[in-house]
């Protein structure tokens, strides 16, 4: 998932939640994180969390950090 970016998230977030789901975290694939990160705009919403400096929110959704390099799922 080469084309991800911040407006493409908060679509996928916002279907999510529109199917009645509750957004837990969002897994995403350490290359497409480094990608996202370099995005002011999604640098700017993301923050450490206050239970567990390790983990990282965005826009207080948990963000887990998987190995593979480029992949994004809402869960």
């Amino acid at each position: 998932m080469n084309d991800i970016s911040v407006k493409k998230i908060n679509k996928l977030i916002e279907e999510f939640e529109h199917q009645g789901n509750k957004v837990d975290r969002l897994e995403i694939g350490y290359k497409t994180y480094a990608a996202l990160m370099s995005d002011q705009k999604f640098a700017e919403k993301v923050t450490k969390s206050m239970e567990n400096s390790k983990d990282r929110l965005y826009k207080k959704i948990k963000i887990s950090l998987i190995t593979e390099k480029h992949y994004f799922k809402v869960k």
